[in-house]
């Protein structure tokens, strides 16, 4: 079984993704931040996050700069936001996926499909 770790502050919303993600068979993992995002990762390896960009104590940029500066976690990511971030930014920290929030069940489901296949 795949497992997705979701960040984000938002609880309904991280709860709403993890109910629709385990209709779809995905084992998932919430964190409120970045950093208790980090901390899991000492002990999960996901296929995929998704991450938030704006949360508070370290918000969605943080979390992916310093999952990439670890060098030991390779997965990809998706990021949500409800504001369109820079592309540059995007390029920069090389995301897999972005989804503007909110977004349909059928674009999470699509996207989440599409970033852990085989």
């Amino acid at each position: 079984m795949k497992t997705v770790l979701v960040v984000d502050d938002e609880l309904d919303i991280a709860e709403a993704i993890q109910a629709i993600l385990e209709e779809e068979q995905l084992r998932v993992v919430v964190c409120g931040n970045g950093r208790e995002a980090l901390a899991r990762l000492k002990e999960e390896k996901p296929d995929l996050a998704i991450i938030d960009v704006m949360m508070p104590v370290m918000n969605g940029y943080e979390t992916i700069d310093a999952i990439r500066k670890d060098g030991t976690h390779h997965f990809p990511i998706l990021v949500m936001s409800a504001i369109q971030p820079p592309r540059a930014k995007a390029e920069e920290q090389r995301w897999d996926g972005f989804l503007k929030k909110p977004f349909s069940l059928r674009d999470l489901v699509d996207t989440v499909a599409r970033l852990t296949a085989p």
